[in-house]
């Protein structure tokens, strides 16, 4: 697939932006910052996320405000107020556990702490609040109902990825004894669980995926999981030990690996050491079995 020079994101980012100048010119006498930043910085990658972001970055508006309604009343110099609001907003920001949402409280206390000589602070203070507020909920709305982000393909791209990594992995790992690739396969396995989880996520929101689909990634994270448990598990054997006919004939057929070796072990002649790599290579080979098998899915554009 081409990436887009303009992506999704960046079309929906400039529609919040045209909507939140919009919104601000009907509400307030003049152009509000804060509606317009709390809207753009709140476009998210995924629907659910930008529930939670959005959820998290209202806490933390409002902590925002009240710390700026607090600091406009201390008669400081404007540079230590506004540094003492900022130390303090991010103390409380760590302790409610809502760091995503420091920055957008931060700049709401610089905002009311730099305030307006037209209105008291505290009325002030809820204005701007408000106005990060409304900025949120645009975005979060924006998100969800225009062209919301396709978790699905990023599940289906992070799986290739693992899967292409692992053939290669586990290729080097039979043929040279190298496991250096393990770790960048672990990476790619967090990847490929934590797309899915997202997916999960949304799940209850968007009711536009193919159940079949779903199940099978359901199925092809529990396999991948083998792979990289078993893979590992083969890395650890010793140098000496021997591969059983079976073993090597599936990786021939799997991966197309040419293993020269000339004598095989069977059951009886195995020693403890060739029984568990020879276990571990048996599991290794089914869930590649599994993830290599290619699956194809129609996709129903009428549900997105």
């Amino acid at each position: 697939m081409k990436n887009r020079l303009i992506g999704m994101r960046t079309i929906k980012t400039a529609l919040v932006v045209v909507l939140s100048y919009i919104v601000s010119s009907i509400i307030n006498d003049e152009l509000s910052f804060a509606l317009i930043y709390a809207a753009v910085i709140c476009v998210e990658t995924s629907v659910v996320s930008s529930f939670k972001i959005g959820y998290n970055r209202v806490l933390g508006t409002v902590v925002g405000g009240i710390i700026g309604l607090f600091m406009s009343y201390i008669p400081l110099y404007g540079a230590i107020t506004m540094a003492a609001g900022v130390v303090i907003t991010i103390l409380f920001c760590n302790l409610l556990d809502i760091k995503k949402a420091t920055g957008i409280a931060i700049t709401l206390v610089i905002i009311i702490v730099t305030g307006s000589s037209e209105s008291s602070p505290a009325i002030y203070a809820m204005q701007r609040t408000l106005d990060t507020v409304i900025g949120i909920v645009i975005a979060t709305i924006i998100n969800m109902l225009i062209y919301p982000p396709d978790q699905m393909i990023r599940v289906r791209d992070s799986f290739q990825k693992f899967r292409d990594t692992a053939r290669h992995v586990v290729g080097d790992l039979i043929l040279y004894g190298i496991s250096d690739g393990l770790d960048t396969l672990r990476t790619q396995l967090d990847g490929f669980k934590d797309t899915f989880n997202e997916l999960n996520k949304e799940l209850f929101i968007l009711k536009k995926y193919d159940k079949e689909e779903y199940d099978y990634y359901t199925l092809m994270v529990e396999a991948s999981e083998k792979v990289f448990i078993y893979a590992e598990a083969t890395s650890l054997s010793e140098t000496n030990v021997k591969m059983t006919k079976d073993n090597h004939q599936k990786l021939y057929k799997l991966l197309s690996l040419e293993i020269f070796q000339t004598e095989f072990v069977t059951m009886e002649s195995s020693t403890r050491e060739d029984m568990i790599y020879n276990y571990n290579l048996a599991k290794l080979i089914s869930a590649l079995e599994k993830i290599l098998k290619e699956r194809t899915f129609q996709v129903d554009n009428s549900k997105y």
